[in-house]
């Protein structure tokens, strides 16, 4: 957990300041070409799209997202749903961006635990506090010993899931400004986390839909993680990874645009209560009919929730012929580090209008 800054460490939180713009409150990334197209950093209060293809950094810039944040004495929370912040990224990353932000880090893994819905105790109004999914999985294991059933572990796991809908967190030991991480590749723990209660269920043809359980309700864990916590930044990296993996097929768009719709109206609510900034990173979909044409994964659902939205690619990739360049001094064509990052959808541009260039290196975006 990253702990309170000193007072030494927090003289340099000078180069990373947080403020109004534009009527708006920004969180810098310390990207320098995203936090000029975004008039001064992450707007708070809406949600920023970044996507591209793969190993531009799309990750490496959320991280440096967050932990800029909490550099400026915010707390930021990261839904990993590709489970490759403890993998490769924080190793390596954090201490890189330590260096760069001049201060340390650690991320702060969040583990959820599924639990039954609580049941009145017979006391008043007061509710029995439920078991938890590991006690329900001993229980049903322990009864269906006894019964002579033979059961898999991916069977009964099912069966606790069908009794335990909901997420309980631990944040007795979140203190003071914290980047935080949840893995969640699930699509299904994806929505339950938003408060949506949901069955996948697969037809006999294959179609792909989900099946609601209860109405969705807004009082969710990620709430919860939100409030107590009292996070300044919201990035879901990436939201295309459990959506491509549970829905593959054309058919299955209906389920695949509902569902993304149910998780991403429920950020653009926390957004408003809260005043945060959610960042959503997405991958491209491609037109195999026309192979320069790469839009954002998630389609009209995602672009109309994202009142920011950036491309990031490589150095030389074009966009726009007429788009003006606003840092044309670092054009380098030799230059393999050097991104682009594209003005895709802004309130006050037009879609490609502007672009600039950004170098990555082993202290993370410049």
């Amino acid at each position: 957990m990253t702990e309170v800054a000193s007072e030494e460490s927090q003289g340099k939180r000078s180069a990373t300041p947080m403020g109004p713009v534009g009527g708006l409150e920004r969180l810098r990334t310390n990207c320098k070409v995203l936090d000029t197209l975004t008039d001064g950093g992450l707007a708070t209060g809406t949600i920023t799209q970044i996507f591209g293809e793969k190993a531009l950094g799309k990750s490496i810039l959320s991280l440096q997202a967050a932990l800029s944040t909490v550099s400026s004495g915010h707390s930021a929370l990261i839904l990993d749903t590709e489970q490759s912040y403890f993998s490769y990224l924080a190793p390596y990353w954090v201490p890189r961006l330590s260096m760069k932000l001049g201060q340390d880090f650690q991320l702060k893994h969040l583990k959820l635990e599924k639990i039954p819905k609580r049941v009145a105790s017979g006391r008043g109004d007061k509710k029995k506090e439920p078991a938890s999914r590991s006690q329900v999985i001993t229980t049903l294991g322990s009864a269906l010993n006894q019964l002579g059933i033979v059961y898999s572990e991916s069977e009964i796991g099912s069966m606790a899931d069908m009794v335990c809908p909901e997420f309980q967190l631990q944040l007795d030991d979140v203190k003071g400004p914290t980047a935080m991480v949840i893995q969640m590749p699930d699509v299904i723990d994806l929505l339950s986390l938003h408060g949506n209660v949901a069955d996948k269920e697969v037809s006999e043809g294959g179609r792909v839909t989900l099946r609601l359980k209860r109405t969705p309700v807004y009082e969710s864990a990620l709430r919860q993680v939100i409030k107590e916590t009292k996070a300044k930044l919201l990035v879901y990296d990436s939201i295309s990874a459990p959506f491509k993996s549970t829905f593959p097929n054309t058919q299955d768009l209906p389920a695949r645009s509902a569902g993304m719709a149910m998780i991403l109206s429920h950020a653009q609510r926390l957004c408003v209560e809260f005043g945060i900034a959610v960042v959503v990173v997405s991958h491209v979909s491609i037109d195999p009919m026309h192979e320069w044409d790469r839009r954002p994964y998630g389609g009209v659902m995602l672009g109309h929730e994202a009142k920011f939205s950036f491309e990031l690619t490589k150095g030389t990739s074009k966009r726009n012929k007429t788009a003006q360049e606003i840092n044309p001094e670092e054009a380098d064509d030799e230059d393999k580090e050097l991104r682009r990052i594209w003005v895709q959808r802004h309130p006050a541009m037009g879609e490609y209008a502007k672009y600039g260039y950004s170098r990555v290196d082993s202290e993370g975006f410049h």
